[in-house]
């Protein structure tokens, strides 16, 4: 519930050393130093909004993946989660109030900082970072919201019963903060102290913010502003979250208990054999009873094998896909195929650590729906488990019960609608999966 959320006051200890790691604040234990007079706990703060977003992207990807063709239920999952897979979804089901809480959480710790940076005393450099990490991450929280729900209350500051915004209000509002991010950190860079103790080890601030606005220009149907936004994404940087032992990543932890969910071995089973290379970077064939599933047979995460694995902010080359899309849709599409050919060739590319897809470059025809098509196979083998799989198939049409996604929104959480029944809006679709295709838009 959003009036719960914006209660919780996240603190945690600040790293001494060179860089950051995530796991430098525990939202359960506020510390008493961490207060937001203070400018350690303002920073310390800023340490704490990291973790929280790592764990609202984990929250859409769980999700995102569990009602498209990623991911699959195991057979020691609850079966609101194996209801899940198969697109039903009560309003009581966790998965829901976890999307929804956790990036309210985003968002609270973002607001906090924004309301207190500039009324305590500090260096204009950390300052700025503060500023600048806030604006990005509450920015993303409400995009990533918009990928789970029809619509969201923006004004979450100044009210406990804030009013429900459309789809294209949220998408302004999450652009006009990420132009407030940059613009900070550009009047001011980021000071040292900011960079050494509060940006989490591989986080890139600047490429992030302009990925994001690439990424909710292109979910607004802004093709020339997409393309011009991904087109000022530095191609050479790969921008991630860390993760530890005292920190794990999320989505590893999500691969096990009573909400366990593995990746559906349909995924590499109905890949061609030429996307062996992206599918290994993704998953790894697994065997034996852990990985049977309730519905159908699971692999194993390798992105995510390991407690201690990376979450990317982005991937690279979703923002060469991000430009060829928008490049065909505005009818340019010779410079579509190069755009998708510098991802089909990439082995490696400039930046390795991502996934090469090492193909032939494109030899089909040059028309604007076959290269849409060519554009959204790739996004799927390249930008799997990121969350962006729901997105694609409400924007090919692809959501039912026996499509690509089984629905197309999440129901509003019980808690949610219980502490604001004036502006919570009615469910959008029942509670089980609508028949294909379902009109999303």
């Amino acid at each position: 519930m959003l009036k719960h959320a914006r209660h919780w006051l996240l603190a945690g200890a600040l790293a001494a050393t060179a860089g950051c790691d995530l796991d430098r604040t525990n939202p359960n234990a506020p510390t008493q130093e961490a207060t937001l007079s203070s400018p350690d706990g303002v920073m310390a703060l800023g340490v704490g909004l990291q973790n929280r977003y790592g764990t609202s992207l984990s929250n859409l990807i769980y999700t995102a993946g569990l009602v498209t063709d990623e991911f699959a239920a195991t057979v020691n999952s609850l079966i609101n989660v194996r209801d899940a897979e198969q697109g039903r979804v009560a309003q009581g089901a966790g998965l829901v109030a976890d999307l929804w809480n956790s990036n309210y959480r985003t968002i609270k710790s973002a607001n906090d900082i924004l309301a207190s940076a500039r009324n305590v005393t500090m260096e204009p450099g950390t300052r700025s970072g503060l500023l600048g990490l806030a604006f990005t991450f509450k920015a993303a929280a409400f995009g990533e919201l918009l990928m789970g729900f029809d619509s969201v209350a923006v004004g979450t500051y100044a009210t406990e019963t804030p009013a429900f915004d459309g789809r294209e209000a949220v998408l302004d509002s999450a652009l006009a903060m990420l132009d407030s991010a940059e613009r900070v950190i550009t009047d001011t860079l980021p000071s040292a102290r900011f960079n050494s103790t509060v940006l989490a080890r591989g986080l890139d601030l600047r490429n992030t913010i302009r990925a994001f606005r690439a990424r909710f220009l292109r979910m607004a149907g802004d093709d020339a502003g997409a393309l011009a936004a991904a087109d000022l994404v530095d191609r050479r940087v790969f921008s991630i979250l860390p993760f530890d032992a005292n920190n794990r990543n999320p989505v590893f932890v999500n691969s096990a208990g009573s909400s366990s969910v593995l990746p559906r071995d349909s995924f590499r089973l109905k890949a061609p054999v030429t996307e062996a290379p992206r599918v290994a970077y993704h998953v790894t064939e697994a065997t034996g009873a852990s990985f049977v599933g309730f519905f159908q047979p699971n692999d194993a995460f390798a992105r995510y094998g390991v407690q201690t694995a990376s979450i990317p902010t982005y991937y690279p080359d979703e923002m060469l896909l991000i430009k060829a899309e928008a490049l065909v849709n505005l009818g340019r599409l010779a410079e579509a195929q190069a755009a998708l050919d510098s991802v089909r060739t990439d082995c490696p590319g400039l930046v390795a650590a991502d996934p090469n897809a090492c193909l032939p470059a494109y030899a089909g025809p040059l028309d604007a729906a076959t290269l849409l098509a060519e554009i959204y196979d790739n996004r799927k083998h390249e930008l799997y488990a990121t969350g962006l799989r729901w997105e694609d198939a409400r924007r090919v049409n692809q959501v039912g019960a026996t499509a690509v996604a089984k629905r197309c929104w999440l129901p509003y959480p019980i808690a949610e609608r219980n502490g604001n029944p004036d502006n919570v809006p009615q469910d959008p679709e029942g509670e089980d999966a609508p028949a294909f295709p379902a009109q999303c838009f």
